[in-house]
């Protein structure tokens, strides 16, 4: 059972480093788009430039979501609301040790913490709803990339970018 528990946390750090690169190759695809655009001298005033530009910062606005969505793992997250019975604390001290790392915490975690000193040193009371907020954030983030993309390709399958 423990052993699920910390391979759970080790597959949460795997999807956020998977989307943290996925957010990166987005962005960079975004800034080739429109260094190409702003270069083509018949396109320094056009929409395109302004759909591009506004992606790139969303895409660069992202990691900020990100970060926090992953900031505390799920496994501390979980001892505000369960205490005691948290799957947190049937981990083994080094296991416990590693993820409170994982949480930006340099300190020695105690040998048997209590939920409230874990609340206490993450301000885990203060904290927003960072795990809701990132998935609200992620599908209108997709739906506002998603629609852009269809609008650049139809602009791009119909004039090529040519005015």
């Amino acid at each position: 059972m423990k052993n699920e528990v910390f391979h759970s946390f080790l597959r949460e750090q795997k999807l956020y480093k998977i989307i943290s690169r996925i957010a990166k190759y987005v962005s960079i695809s975004f800034l080739i788009i429109y260094l190409y655009l702003l270069f083509s001298a018949s396109y320094t005033a056009s929409p395109l430039i302004v759909v591009i530009n506004y992606l790139a910062i969303l895409t660069s606005f992202s990691g900020i979501i990100t970060f926090k969505y992953f900031e505390i793992p799920t496994l501390l997250l979980a001892v505000f609301t369960e205490g005691k019975s948290a799957e947190f604390f049937q981990l083994d001290p080094e296991e416990k040790q590693f993820i409170w790392r994982k949480a930006g915490r340099e300190d020695v975690l105690p040998p048997n913490p209590t939920p409230e000193y874990i609340n206490t040193n993450l301000h885990l009371n203060d904290r927003y709803p960072w795990k809701r907020i990132g998935k609200i954030y992620s599908v209108g983030y997709l739906v506002v990339i998603l629609t852009s993309i269809f609008y650049l390709t139809s602009v791009y399958l119909e004039t090529g970018f040519q005015n």
